[in-house]
């Protein structure tokens, strides 16, 4: 079987200081109009956001890390893929290229791996499959996070019930 792959490219970053709150990117298609949401952690975030921004540190961060790896071992991230959704979780992988020219899948959290893909400007593909379940164009008339928004409430949260009350 065939893997059908669809480039993307991210759209937004939005960040919440609050660790507690989920953070959340938006992928779009490069050649189309659907789109959609990944949640992802508040350190990916910021390293996401950092890189999108070019920001660069004294020491090597985790992400930088991976690319120095990468480069002394002489392996090409070739792109970077989003391959699978399964009960509400994305999972990801990257392509390298190792020096003798085969080419290696190595999976990721697609939070990491588009952190890297942002850092040395390599594309990102979803499975055709995964953007047919979750991708959808949203009208121009919508905000996009009232589209996006989880099924959780995500403003301030109820108390719960106290049953000995």
């Amino acid at each position: 079987m065939a893997e059908n792959f669809v480039e993307m490219e991210l759209r937004e970053i939005h960040l919440s200081e609050d660790a507690l709150r989920p953070q959340m990117i938006v992928l779009g298609e490069k050649q189309g109009e659907k789109s959609f949401p990944i949640y992802i952690g508040l350190p990916e975030a910021q390293a996401l956001d950092a890189a999108v921004r070019g920001k660069r540190f004294p020491r090597p961060l985790t992400h930088d890390l991976i690319l120095n790896i990468l480069e002394g071992l002489q392996v090409h991230l070739l792109r970077v893929l989003v391959v699978k959704l399964e009960e509400d979780t994305f999972y990801g992988a990257l392509e390298l290229q190792r020096p003798t020219g085969e080419v290696v899948r190595i999976d990721s959290r697609p939070s990491d791996a588009i952190v890297l893909a942002m850092k040395c400007r390599t594309p990102i593909f979803v499975a055709q499959q995964v953007l047919d379940e979750v991708g959808r164009v949203v009208e121009q008339n919508e905000e996009e996070e009232d589209v996006f928004e989880s099924d959780e409430d995500l403003g301030e949260e109820e108390e719960p019930e106290n049953p000995d009350e």
